[in-house]
């Protein structure tokens, strides 16, 4: 299945069955929001399912300067990215030219709630920090972060890491803010998974990110491409 995305605004997935269009199906009304700006073709291919394509377009930015981005809690409602994949994603929109991208990328990370992924706070300045509460979202205030970090500071390590036995919850855990925890996660996941590199160790490195390429989700080093 293919489709044009050039528009933004709404996409409707359908197929066609005996000459006629028919809804893919009944979710939020088959109604899916494209809020990441004008595309002509989704990432991947037919190959890859079809809502790990729209989460991932609606994740790609194209180095569009002035790009602005709404709440954008409806990107992945299927969860086909994951946790680790959506941290490593919006920690890519942090790097990017436009404030309202940089502003939506920070949001995702602290609506992770308790995983600690609240670095970017201190990345954006206060008048970006005041955005973060466009369009009705009710994150953040000052006072959200200092409990959430007082929370964290005070959860043990080992039965942390015990309680989330998915990789993937435990390489989130490779990337939390509190720089003592996170330097003790790392060597769990280290002796727990040798020769794994998807992660965010040593401590002392900044936490992967990642952009939206026709190709998928692909490492991003350094400044968003063209900035």
């Amino acid at each position: 299945m293919e489709f044009d995305a050039g528009g933004g605004g709404y996409l409707f997935p359908v197929v066609v069955e005996k000459g006629r269009y028919r809804l893919v199906r009944d979710y939020w009304r088959s109604i899916w929001p494209v809020v990441s700006g004008r595309h002509s073709r989704a990432p991947l291919d037919e190959r890859a399912p079809l809502f790990e394509r729209l989460a991932l377009m609606n994740c790609r930015m194209d180095g569009v300067r002035g790009q602005t981005v709404p709440n954008m809690g409806p990107a992945d409602p299927e969860r086909w990215l994951g946790w680790w994949r959506e941290a490593k994603l919006a920690r890519g929109l942090l790097r990017h030219p436009s404030t309202g991208v940089r502003v939506a990328g920070c949001r995702v990370l602290l609506e992770l709630g308790g995983w600690g992924q609240d670095e970017c706070w201190e990345q954006l300045s206060e008048m970006e920090r005041a955005h973060l509460r466009d369009g009705g979202a009710t994150c953040c205030f000052p006072e959200d972060i200092a409990v959430a970090r007082r929370r964290r500071e005070g959860r043990e390590v080992g039965t942390e890491w015990a309680n989330h036995p998915e990789r993937g919850a435990r390489r989130l855990l490779t990337t939390v803010s509190n720089r003592r925890q996170r330097a003790a996660f790392c060597g769990l996941y280290l002796k727990t998974y040798p020769g794994d590199t998807d992660h965010g160790c040593p401590a002392e490195r900044t936490p992967p990110a990642t952009m939206v390429t026709e190709a998928g989700d692909v490492p991003l080093a350094g400044a968003w491409p063209g900035h």
